[in-house]
C-alpha cells in the first residue's frame, strides 16, 4: 500500500472533519437570538450535531490508528512533516519571506472554512501545516520545549476548565470528547473547530504572557489563489 495514498485519505478526512465542527460556529451565528423559539430550537440542533461530529472524529481518530496498525506504519510517515526555521537563521528568514507573499492574519481573525498552511510564532517560521489541529498541537510542542515547568500547570489551571467542568487539559482520557496526547505526559482536547483553537491559542498565549501580535497565521487559500 502506498503511505502517501494513506496520507491523502487521512488530510483528507481530517480537513472535512474540521469543517463540519467550523459548521457548527456558522449555525449558531445564523440563529436569530431574539427569538426565543429559534433559539431553543437551534440549541437542540447544536447539541445533536456536536454530539455527531464529536461521535465522527472519535471514528475517525479510529480508522487512523486501525489503518496505522494494519499496514505497520508509523504514524510520523502519514502525517506531514512541518518544516520550521528555529535551527537556521537564513533558512527562517526565506521562510518568512515566502510566507509574507501572502496575507498574514491575526488570532482575531475569523478562519471558518479557512485553511492553515503555516504560522509565525515569535519569529520563528513554521509551514507545510495542513490542518488547525496540527497548528495548534505544534504550538504547545513550542510552548514545552519552551518552559516545561510552566506547561505543566495548564493541567491544573482553571482558567482551562470550562464552566460545566470540562478540562481542555487532562491525565483522564474519559473526560475528552478526542483527545491527543502531549510530550507533558497528559492530554488535550482536539475536536475543536478553527475559531475555537484560535480562540484557545490566544488565551494559552496570554498565560505564557506571549503578545497575541508575535503570532501570525497564513492560509492555504492564499498560496492557491
Amino acid at each position: 500500500m502506498d503511505v502517501k495514498k494513506i496520507q491523502r485519505i487521512l488530510e483528507q478526512l481530517a480537513d472535512v472533519n474540521e469543517q463540519l465542527v467550523s459548521l457548527s460556529d456558522d449555525i449558531w451565528l445564523g440563529i436569530d437570538h431574539r427569538d426565543n423559539e429559534s433559539v431553543i430550537e437551534g440549541s437542540k440542533f447544536i447539541q445533536d450535531y456536536n454530539l455527531a461530529t464529536s461521535q465522527l472524529s472519535k471514528a475517525a481518530a479510529t480508522v487512523e490508528q486501525q489503518l496505522l496498525t494494519y499496514f505497520k506504519i508509523d504514524i510520523e510517515s502519514v502525517h506531514s512533516i512541518i518544516e520550521q526555521g528555529d535551527d537556521n537563521e537564513i533558512k527562517n528568514q526565506r521562510m518568512i519571506k515566502e510566507l509574507d507573499r501572502s496575507k498574514a492574519y491575526s488570532l482575531n481573525d475569523n478562519f471558518t472554512y479557512k485553511r492553515p498552511y503555516g504560522f509565525v510564532l515569535k519569529g520563528i517560521a513554521y509551514t507545510n501545516i495542513t490542518t488547525w489541529k496540527a497548528v495548534y498541537l505544534k504550538v504547545l510542542h513550542v510552548l514545552y520545549e519552551m518552559s516545561p515547568t510552566d506547561f505543566s500547570t495548564l493541567l491544573t489551571d482553571k482558567r482551562f476548565i470550562s464552566k460545566r467542568g470540562n478540562p481542555l487539559f487532562t491525565k483522564d482520557l474519559k473526560k475528552l470528547r478526542v483527545a491527543q496526547s502531549l510530550p507533558a505526559g497528559f492530554y488535550t482536547e482536539v475536536n475543536m473547530s478553527a475559531n475555537s483553537i484560535k480562540d484557545t491559542l490566544l488565551q494559552i498565549l496570554a498565560y505564557f504572557s506571549i503578545d497575541e501580535k508575535e503570532m501570525k497565521i497564513y492560509l492555504r487559500e492564499d498560496r492557491d489563489a
